[in-house]
């Protein structure tokens, strides 16, 4: 038993079954029976088997399968009523519906699921050939839905030709089977003498009619060798197909779309390993690794983006060892790093310069940092110095941070009209911030910062100020941080002939004059290194 192999066609796409289907006869081919009508009927058999490919298994209603019968040639049967039907799907019935000649096979139940594990076999025998020589259409119709949607009918047709009694066209065979890149094969076969023939491969047709062999020389590609038999009426002749492989030791290949889900590697010359893109076509490759002792994949020229949208993303470390340089239209030249929350933008070593006539803006928080934070005092007001004093050795910032507390034990207990105080004195210059002492429960923290300038050798105090809560338990908490310039040393404490200098001079210039406060005040909060809590 042989796959048929004449033609099949199906609905359009949206009407195509959604089950697959494939036919095959007992004997292959059918015989047609003899035109004597006195002489007995052949007897054939058709076995059609149906499977889900998806993994959604298909409801079906019905499955039909039109049997032409009559005396001309489209037809296959003489009489569908001598034709013995089997499906092999329990719980299925089957009956004739004679008037549409078909054979109409449905489930008990209103419909059935047939998965992709769900198999069937339908198998129509003893069918009275027809006498006349010819292809009969076989239509097989489902009514099918996946999930709720409507039942709806879809057909598909098989083509099943019956042959003169003295026909045959068997054991094509392809000799050698494995050949190299432009080897040859000599393709042999059986067949009768009342038929034409040909044998088709690439794009080649070859009348073979009166011959029984053919070499074929400069085969260098996998090539499968199909020989046609035709027969028949010209009006509605029959057609049986037989095909022969042979497989070419690194063959050439000429393809239309191409999909690796595996490794494609190039092994050729030195000459030929590369890779040739026709310069009217584009080149579409998702991933490029390097492999071997050369693990990169090298530019020799300029890789260019040059249509709006298309993007470079770098997951890992990208190195310059030349210029970089950006140039784009107006609104395209700047250079935006967004790495998120955790991310910055590392210079690690050389200089970030402007140009004369150029700014730099920051419009948050901008921190210049040696050797990681340079913390000089932190912790709890009740717990902290009252007022020290520092000499810079460096040019710098001295940064002030309060934050206040928040006080719970009775919940509408605040003091509002309390506060701790910082100060910063340098050059002459005293400037404050404050805090309430305690912030109600729920509400967020009310936090202060400043930062002074200090240059290199001068000194700056700084001094906390706390006017107890009568009743109450508030305690502030305070930072003090040094951020130098220009890589710059450390503020060191100052020593007390060092205070005494500095007032000295202070004195000479005229600088002791009263000292005016400056009040600065900064909403967001600046987290300390040690988060307090309610003491």
């Amino acid at each position: 038993m042989t796959v048929v192999s004449p033609t099949r066609s199906t609905e359009t796409a949206a009407n195509e079954p959604l089950l697959a289907y494939t036919v095959s006869t007992s004997p292959d081919p059918l015989k047609a029976s003899p035109e004597n009508p006195q002489a007995p009927e052949e007897k054939g058999e058709l076995q059609i088997v149906g499977s889900r490919h998806s993994g959604t298994p298909a409801d079906v209603q019905w499955i039909r399968v039109k049997v032409p019968a009559g005396p001309m040639s489209p037809d296959l049967a003489t009489d569908l009523a001598k034709i013995t039907p089997r499906i092999s799907l329990s719980g299925w019935s089957v009956r004739l519906d004679s008037a549409a000649k078909e054979f109409v096979f449905s489930p008990s139940a209103g419909h059935a699921p047939i998965g992709a594990d769900t198999g069937f076999t339908i198998q129509l025998s003893e069918i009275p050939v027809n006498r006349k020589v010819g292809t009969s259409p076989i239509t097989i119709t489902e009514s099918s839905r996946t999930g709720s949607s409507a039942f709806q009918p879809r057909s598909t047709t098989f083509n099943v030709g019956k042959f003169p009694a003295d026909f045959y066209l068997r054991n094509l065979i392809c000799t050698p089977l494995v050949i190299d890149n432009g080897g040859e094969v000599t393709l042999t076969w059986e067949r009768s003498a009342n038929a034409t023939y040909e044998l088709l491969y690439g794009d080649t047709n070859l009348d073979v009619t009166k011959d029984t062999s053919k070499k074929i020389t400069n085969v260098k590609s996998d090539t499968t060798f199909y020989l046609r038999g035709t027969t028949g009426d010209a009006s509605n002749p029959v057609v049986r197909i037989l095909a022969a492989q042979v497989s070419v030791k690194k063959p050439d290949l000429e393809i239309g779309n191409l999909i690796v889900h595996g490794t494609t590697r190039l092994n050729g010359a030195a000459t030929t390993r590369d890779l040739t893109v026709n310069t009217a076509n584009t080149l579409h490759v998702r991933t490029i690794e390097g492999s071997g002792a050369y693990g990169s994949l090298a530019i020799g020229g300029r890789l260019t983006l040059s249509t709006e949208g298309r993007e470079v993303n770098v997951a890992s470390k990208f190195t310059v060892a030349g210029t970089t340089q950006l140039n784009g239209a107006t609104t395209t030249k700047n250079l935006t790093v967004d790495p998120g929350a955790d991310g910055y933008l590392w210079l690690k070593t050389g200089r970030l310069d402007t140009a004369p006539g150029t700014n730099l803006n920051a419009y948050g928080t901008v921190g210049i940092i040696k050797n990681g934070v340079q913390a000089l005092h932190s912790g709890y007001i009740s717990s902290g110095f009252r007022e020290t004093t520092y000499r810079a050795n460096g040019d710098g910032f001295l940064t002030l941070v309060l934050q206040c507390l928040v006080y719970s034990p009775y919940n509408g207990w605040q003091a509002l009209n309390s506060y701790f105080t910082a100060y910063a004195t340098t050059a002459g210059v005293t400037r404050g911030i404050s805090v309430p002492q305690v912030q109600v429960q729920g509400s967020r923290p009310a936090s202060s910062q400043m930062s002074v300038p200090v240059a290199k050798g001068g000194t700056v105090k700084v001094s906390l100020d706390s006017a107890p809560i009568s009743g109450g338990g508030g305690n502030g908490y305070f930072s003090v941080y040094w951020t130098p310039l220009g890589g710059g040393p450390n503020l060191t404490q100052a020593t007390a002939a060092e205070i005494a200098e500095q007032e000295e001079q202070d004195e000479k210039n005229g600088s002791d004059r009263a000292e005016v406060p400056e009040t600065f005040t900064l909403d967001a909060p600046v987290a300390p290194e040690t988060e307090p809590s309610a003491r």
